[in-house]
């Protein structure tokens, strides 16, 4: 039986786990004129939920423009593109859109083209356009709003990893793009982001031009259970006797990060296999069990050795002590003081050192039920820490 476990690419929607009230909320936002904003860490599945929404807002009858602004080196590039696909699904034909661009797009005078063999448009801008990124992206949302109010259908815009545009705006990036999209009567938005921290801030903060633009979503781990229960059947399927608080273990290991839980239970799938595919008649597979997870974790751990390698000595010591104390409490939870105590740190040496580590996106905040805990972002990496380095 091929290995159940994916990782590594957007799942579909059959693939994914107790994610449905996620994806009906994404959905019907695309499929109406309001705005969502979807926050979640990375490797939380946000690209796979966008993805899986998108397919049910088209097989719905709508068109969505669905854009990574983390793919484009510069945003007059994400601008470009944006225009080409709206373009593309918005006019029928390149003579069409060509007049459409030039009509509703006077002041940018873009000019649209097609690929004669693979078919791919592409809409250029003058390069005086480039020197104003967020006026130009402004500009190709007001744009976008003009040919969807002549679309048919219903029209919605992606954007994911939002908080680059942001970064790289400007300091008057959210109140010029607030300012054209809280105008959008015929275009609906979906605003999706990583930088938890920060696009937390911009929502919630009734000084930020963000705040009450649009319906908020936190985007937390599946719910234990569920994702325990799924990890059992795939493994049963496949003829692999799961040992009791199995299924738990590997959640515990990664951390309920999806994309982690995925992968480490794509390695122990193939570590129980081992002995049946070096020799066919061998039998049954190993059981899963939590010392075979334990041994599998630090396989998976040492594969990224150079890169944690490179990570850990490219920080000063502060820090590299910081995330022993990290690391130290991370059943209970970190407590700044208790960490200080452990490294025998300053609390404002500690402090700075966990802000700096988080801004790195080595670290993050996660806040469950009144209360905030930091998290590693990647829970191998911690596992590492604990293989190689002293403590």
């Amino acid at each position: 039986m091929r290995n159940p476990f994916e990782f590594g690419r957007a799942l579909r929607t059959h693939e994914l786990v107790d994610r449905e009230s996620e994806v009906a909320a994404i959905t019907s936002t695309l499929l109406g004129t309001s705005k969502l904003f979807l926050i979640g860490p990375r490797r939380y599945g946000k690209t796979s939920l966008l993805r899986a929404a998108e397919e049910k807002a088209e097989r719905a009858g709508g068109i969505v423009l669905r854009h990574d602004a983390e793919a484009f080196p510069t945003l007059d590039r994400l601008a470009e593109r944006m225009l080409a696909d709206a373009a593309r699904r918005l006019t029928p034909t390149i003579e069409k859109a060509g007049i459409a661009l030039r009509d509703i797009f006077v002041r940018l005078r873009p000019i649209a083209s097609v690929n004669a063999q693979s078919g791919e448009w592409s809409v250029s801008l003058s390069a005086a356009d480039a020197h104003e990124a967020i006026p130009l992206l402004v500009d190709v949302l007001d744009g976008i709003e003009r040919l969807a109010a002549r679309a048919k259908s219903p029209v919605a815009l992606v954007l994911d990893e939002f908080q680059k545009i942001v970064e790289e705006g400007g300091p008057n990036a959210e109140a010029q793009i607030r300012a054209a999209v809280q105008q959008h009567r015929h275009l609906a938005y979906v605003f999706a982001g990583s930088k938890t921290r920060l696009l937390a801030d911009m929502t919630s903060d009734p000084n930020r031009p963000f705040y009450k633009l649009g319906e908020v979503r936190f985007l937390g781990p599946v719910p234990r259970a569920d994702f325990a229960s799924f990890l059992e059947r795939k493994f049963a399927a496949g003829g692999i006797t799961v040992a009791q608080g199995a299924a738990e273990a590997i959640l515990d290991a990664a951390e309920d990060v999806p994309y982690n839980v995925q992968l480490l239970a794509h390695a122990c799938w193939d570590a129980c296999n081992e002995t049946v595919n070096r020799k066919k008649d061998a039998g049954q597979a190993a059981p899963l069990t939590p010392e075979l997870i334990r041994r599998t974790l630090h396989i998976v751990a040492l594969r990224s050795d150079p890169i944690y390698t490179q990570l850990w000595s490219g920080l000063p010591s502060t820090q590299q002590r910081a995330l022993l104390a990290l690391l130290r409490d991370r059943q209970a939870g970190l407590t700044v003081t208790a960490a200080a105590e452990h490294q025998k740190l300053p609390l404002s040496t500690l402090r700075k050192s966990l802000q700096l580590l988080e801004r790195k996106g080595i670290i993050r905040e996660e806040q469950t039920l009144g209360n905030t805990r930091l998290r590693l972002e990647d829970p191998f990496f911690g596992a590492w820490i604990a293989l190689v380095i002293p403590t």
